[in-house]
């Protein structure tokens, strides 16, 4: 479709970054080797290809030791391969009611399956969960809480560093679900106290899909027990061999396409950050401002999560909800596909309990725009022209 917008990067991006996409075909046309299963040339280069992805992942993640960092096939994998290799039955954890169901659904089937209980934190009608409100709900028996870095409903960002101080505190282990905010926002594991990272790293990082990575402090690295097992390359001869980090999360064949352009995509964003340090992701900024303001103007639209005078006082990153006054937001998403070529998406966003306090639950969701690197503010005129259009129909 040569008119088609894509407002669904929250979702996953489009367009991939470039250069990265142009790394992991000339990998699979070049090389095609797999990584660890071989001595020879080109599967040194597969070899070198992850141990760069660790390197320009952690150096993005705040100049973290590479050995820290396991891949994984989408942030769900890395969420589930914490979750069920670090609890055990007795154990409590805290988490938010923002968050999206990969992080909720294992905690409810652990919680019935393996004895494990859990709390939600209630968040606000901005989809923002202050830290102090968490301090009732922590047990004896807290051994992690469970954050998402920003709501993929309203965008909010949430206050990691307060977090991190509440999760020393309490004395528990502080695991982040950065799947919405990497590559869009800046992150110092270290410096907040994050003991956990689960991220996807198809959207805003911008690498291709089927991609993910787990960050787990060294001291948790013999803790963590494996969700599968399988074919690591190391001491193939036993079927019964100790299986350490990082393999205890990566079974198999690596996906080395998918790798490559992580490494290459975290590279790029390494370079902005040291051009730009404040802030590097200005590319988004602008149109993301130009369509929260022209969205305020147009009367029956809620901005579901901000409020009238709400001057992007609270950090967000690229994506809001709406609903408007007599309209299904299905019913405005198809319209706008299907009339317009503007690809959005309208209900529940995978987050099944956010919906309750921000008051999107009886309409069916909301219609979520989220814009990307690559958005530019003429496609964001062209969206409010077609909502206003819509709307006086």
């Amino acid at each position: 479709m040569s008119s088609r917008i894509y407002l669904d990067n929250a979702a996953t991006s489009w367009p991939k970054q470039a250069a990265a996409v142009q790394a992991a075909s000339d990998f699979v046309t070049e090389c095609g080797a797999s990584a660890g299963r071989g001595s020879y040339g080109s599967s040194q280069i597969a070899e070198r290809w992850i141990f760069d992805a660790r390197r320009q992942l952690a150096e993005l993640l705040g100049g973290l030791d590479p050995r820290c960092i396991a891949f994984c096939n989408s942030g769900t994998h890395a969420i589930n391969a914490a979750l069920q290799g670090l609890l055990t039955p007795g154990d409590h954890v805290l988490t938010t009611q923002i968050e999206h169901n990969s992080v909720l659904r294992p905690l409810h089937h652990l919680s019935l399956k393996s004895g494990i209980s859990f709390d939600v934190v209630p968040c606000d009608h901005r989809g923002w969960v202050d830290a102090a409100s968490a301090e009732s709900l922590i047990r004896d028996n807290t051994k992690l809480i469970v954050v998402g870095h920003a709501s993929n409903v309203t965008g909010a960002v949430q206050d990691l560093s307060s977090w991190g101080r509440f999760a020393k505190q309490s004395g528990a282990l502080l695991m982040v679900d950065a799947s919405q905010t990497l590559g869009y926002l800046p992150m110092n594991v270290r410096e907040i106290g994050i003991d956990i990272l689960a991220a996807a790293g198809h959207k805003g990082l911008r690498a291709l899909p089927g991609t993910g990575l787990l960050y787990l402090a060294s001291e948790l690295h013999s803790k963590l027990q494996p969700i599968m097992t399988g074919g690591t390359g190391v001491l193939s001869e036993s079927i019964e061999a100790e299986i350490n980090w990082p393999q205890t999360v990566e079974v198999g064949n690596y996906n080395m396409p998918g790798i490559v352009s992580m490494a290459v995509a975290a590279e790029a964003i390494n370079r902005e950050r040291i051009k730009i340090p404040v802030p590097w992701q200005t590319t988004w900024v602008e149109p993301y401002r130009s369509l929260v303001n022209g969205l305020r103007e147009l009367v029956g639209v809620r901005l579901v999560g901000y409020d009238q005078d709400d001057d992007f006082c609270l950090p967000r990153v690229p994506l809001l909800s709406l609903t408007a006054n007599g309209w299904g937001v299905h019913e405005l998403a198809q319209i706008l596909d299907s009339s317009f070529g503007i690809e959005v998406r309208s209900g529940y966003h995978c987050a099944a309990l956010v919906h309750n306090s921000l008051g999107t639950h009886h309409t069916g969701g909301t219609l979520r725009i989220s814009p990307g690197h690559s958005t530019t503010c003429s496609e964001m005129e062209t969206l409010l022209s077609a909502v206003k259009e819509i709307l006086i129909q």
